[in-house]
């Protein structure tokens, strides 16, 4: 079996810190299918820098040669429209489509259009959870669908974890993009307000643009209340150091294709409260604290992570890399059929 892997430009730089994660998975499939043994090949062809390289690239994909290949995955939505696509199977994994529902989400209009007329012409569909699986049925997508969860990385389960004793000040965290729309810090900056315990602090850790609305609605919401901390972003080297240290995970998303950093969390043993009106996969957020609009107390919250961590942790330990590839390789064969 011949499988070529096709990306954006960026997805295999060197520097594992200037990719984004669909950058991750991209390494992640790619390493996986050579360490199993597959006959793998890679195209990080897509170039959207700009408008006119965004152009060439697509005409770049759609007069290459692709014979002599039995899979074609496509390790994220593209404008992929070959002209001499040969026996292979077309693939398209979809992480979520949220570039049809949010502005910071959203490439060029034609892009757009493009990216949701590729999915609908691949043979097979691989979607990272049950949800992502609803969103591309009611585009239309009528083939094959299959979820195959993405995994996180290795350290979290094998760096060994510290076990927490009580502290005066306890500290719920949130790790994400932090003026982002879907993500929802405001609402979450606002619930957090309603505790009236003064020992807990809120450290929000994540990039963002200084300049932004939603930053500066963000901060109108945290400057009464010294409780809450912006942090800014945090590296991959620190990571898991700056997970270990929250007594609790709050991640107020309004929706996730996936959900990495709960899974991150729960890797670690930490509680994760997350709304209940929010769009989350049942597989990630089975063991999630759900809440509408106040925090449970403090008591309730560490009692949780005391009695329920390494149940976290066991949860967790299903969305390994090694379980995804497995998924994958079996998506391939079942279209060789």
């Amino acid at each position: 079996m011949r499988v070529l892997l096709v990306s954006s430009k960026g997805d295999f730089k060197e520097d594992v810190s200037k990719v984004t994660g669909i950058g991750r998975y991209a390494r992640e499939v790619y390493n996986g299918l050579i360490n199993a043994g597959v006959d793998v090949a890679i195209l990080p062809l897509y170039d959207y820098s700009s408008l006119s390289s965004s152009v060439l690239t697509t005409v770049k994909g759609i007069f290459n040669n692709y014979s002599g290949y039995d899979n074609i995955h496509l390790l994220s939505p593209k404008p992929f429209f070959p002209i001499r696509k040969s026996k292979a199977k077309l693939i398209t994994t979809v992480h979520d489509l949220f570039f049809l529902r949010y502005r910071e989400s959203q490439p060029m209009p034609l892009m757009k259009r493009f990216y949701v007329k590729s999915i609908l012409s691949s043979d097979a569909v691989i979607v990272v959870s049950s949800l992502v699986k609803e969103d591309v049925e009611k585009l239309g997508y009528k083939k094959k669908v299959f979820i195959v969860n993405p995994g996180i990385d290795g350290l979290f389960f094998n760096k060994p974890v510290g076990k927490k004793d009580r502290r005066d000040i306890v500290k719920i965290g949130y790790i994400g993009r932090i003026d982002s729309e879907r993500k929802n810090v405001v609402r979450g900056i606002r619930v957090f307000k309603k505790l009236k315990e003064k020992n807990v602090v809120f450290e929000l850790w994540g990039s963002y643009n200084p300049n932004s609305e939603i930053y500066k609605e963000i901060l109108r919401e945290a400057k009464d209340d010294s409780r809450i901390k912006i942090m800014g972003p945090v590296s991959d080297e620190k990571l898991i150091e700056v997970y270990d240290s929250f007594d609790a995970f709050f991640f107020p998303t309004r929706e996730e294709g996936f959900g990495f950093p709960i899974v991150e969390a729960q890797a670690r043993g930490i509680p994760v409260i997350v709304f209940k009106d929010a769009g989350i996969p049942q597989e990630v957020c089975e063991y999630c604290i759900k809440v509408e609009d106040e925090l449970p107390s403090l008591d309730y919250i560490l009692s949780f992570g005391e009695k329920y961590g390494e149940k976290l942790r066991k949860e967790a330990s299903k969305f390994s890399w090694e379980n995804s590839i497995k998924g994958i390789i079996n998506v391939y064969n079942s279209l060789m059929h």
